[in-house]
């Protein structure tokens, strides 16, 4: 059972507002690189389709094949930051 987050404020007000801060940050941190990953998806799917025929030859771009495997990097900070956040949270 999770315990009323105001009465664990009144408890331990410091712990508590440190456990928001926390929360807050991993929140953000999953915005911010979810927005990231899905311009740099989007941005991937435009290049191959209009720069691949006619300018790419045996192997793609290196800043094309960077971005490509950023994407799972990304991901993978974002399910650690979503394991945090769930370990954060749960008692």
């Amino acid at each position: 059972m999770i315990p009323n987050p105001f009465i664990e404020l009144f408890r331990s007000p410091v712990a508590t507002l440190v456990g928001l801060g926390y929360a807050l940050l991993l929140i953000t941190l999953l915005v911010a690189t979810l927005a990231a990953c899905w311009r740099n998806a989007v941005t991937i799917a435009v290049r191959w389709d209009r720069q691949r025929p006619g300018q790419w030859e045996y192997l793609p771009p290196v800043g094309f094949l960077a971005r490509v495997a950023a994407i799972p990097f990304v991901l993978a900070i974002d399910a650690w930051a979503v394991a945090a956040l769930i370990w954060l949270i749960t008692p």
